[in-house]
């Protein structure tokens, strides 16, 4: 059943651009040819809340130092519309839509094939990467949804977009085994390249492999492995994976204190209020 997005506006609460200025500029993004070579073993800055939206029961926003900024909501549990709905567990529905404008150079056409087809991809890559991380069981014959827009892309949406609607889902108070983290890497062409966390959206767009990573870093339980590519002997394709999940470990107490921030917000709020 398509989601209705009618109503959800922008975050009560705007980010202010100062908050990458220690980052030494990283909302800016350097021309192909000034690029500098960087550790492949860095990760780009990132900034996450919970808690953003009030039309949608829960919500989150993630952004990585270079641009890429995905904002996601979560519905649910709802009773199930359909009529032969499986009364085992709950289901989780994935929406992931991209702005026109999140990406530079020539835009998509809304609504055409190739947008579709991308999008359904995603949103499938997306629920593959979340529903081990929530207990659908506890949920019989109802349905949660997530759904992530991605306002800007440079580079590592998917795993961006995982962990924002880990966030999300937890914000909206949905039973979880642990939060799903999501980390990108890439392979540039040569032979002797080696893999780079969370890659640019131009170390994404030369690169020759590419791989996203999904973790319950609690459990330490792998949700998801995503990608392909070629020219990469097996013992590179572990040795990426095992990169991808030191990753998804560093992140990991971001995403956690942001979502602690959000229960404190809220708590403060029915304080105030009662």
């Amino acid at each position: 059943m398509p989601l209705d997005h009618r109503r959800v506006r922008g975050p009560e609460e705007s980010q202010p651009p100062e908050v990458w200025a220690a980052a030494g500029g990283a909302g800016e993004v350097p021309e192909e040819e000034d690029a500098a070579p960087r550790d492949p073993c860095a990760l780009r800055p990132l900034f996450a809340r919970a808690g953003l939206l009030s039309q949608a029961e829960g919500s989150a926003y993630v952004e990585l130092g270079g641009g890429t900024k995905v904002l996601c909501a979560a519905w649910g549990p709802r009773e199930a519309a359909e009529p032969g709905a499986a009364a085992g567990g709950g289901r989780l529905l994935c929406e992931f839509r991209r702005a026109p404008f999140a990406g530079r150079g020539a835009r998509w056409r809304p609504g055409s094939a190739a947008e579709r087809e991308a999008e359904r991809e995603a949103a499938a890559a997306l629920r593959e990467a979340l529903e081990p991380a929530v207990r659908l069981a506890r949920y019989p014959r109802a349905r949660l949804a997530v759904s992530a827009l991605l306002l800007q892309d440079g580079g590592s949406a998917l795993a961006a977009a995982i962990s924002a609607a880990a966030l999300a889902l937890a914000d909206a108070g949905v039973e979880m085994y642990d939060l799903a983290v999501g980390c990108a890497l890439c392979r540039p062409p040569g032979p002797a390249a080696a893999w780079m966390l969370q890659p640019g959206e131009a170390e994404e767009r030369c690169a020759v492999a590419r791989l996203t990573v999904a973790l319950l870093p609690a459990l330490n339980q792998v949700s998801a492995v995503l990608g392909g590519g070629q020219g990469s002997p097996p013992d590179a394709w572990a040795q990426a994976l095992r990169l991808g999940l030191d990753g998804c470990h560093r992140l990991y107490p971001v995403l956690r204190q942001s979502l602690l921030r959000a229960a404190r917000r809220r708590d403060a709020a029915t304080a105030t209020t009662a």
